[in-house]
Order: C-alpha cells, then sequence, then structure tokens
C-alpha cells in the first residue's frame, strides 16, 4: 500500500485503490484533489476563525 492509498483510505474515500490508480495515471485528477483538500480545508479554518470572533 503507497501513501497515496493510505491517504486516501484515511480520508474515507473507500474505493482508495481505484482512485490511487487513476491519480497515478492522471496529473489533472491528482491536482484538482489535492486543490479540493486545500479549499475544503482553508473553508473548515474559515468557519472556526468566523465561529471564535462570536
Amino acid at each position: 500500500m503507497s501513501i497515496i492509498e493510505s491517504v486516501l483510505i484515511a480520508l474515507g474515500l473507500s474505493p482508495g485503490k481505484e482512485l490511487a490508480d487513476s491519480m497515478r495515471e492522471s496529473k489533472t485528477l491528482t491536482i484538482m484533489i489535492i486543490l479540493g483538500l486545500v479549499l475544503f480545508a482553508g473553508f473548515a479554518l474559515f468557519l472556526l476563525h468566523m465561529a471564535g470572533k462570536q
């Protein structure tokens, strides 16, 4: 099991092996998934920051 597969399974993406195989073949898919995770984490941090101001 590679690092990519371990991370995907830890994130709860159940078809981790198939997604990891697709990510190895497609640079665009890899960039889209990484960008999506970064944006999602940034949004979650923004919400926590805004909730802390109240």
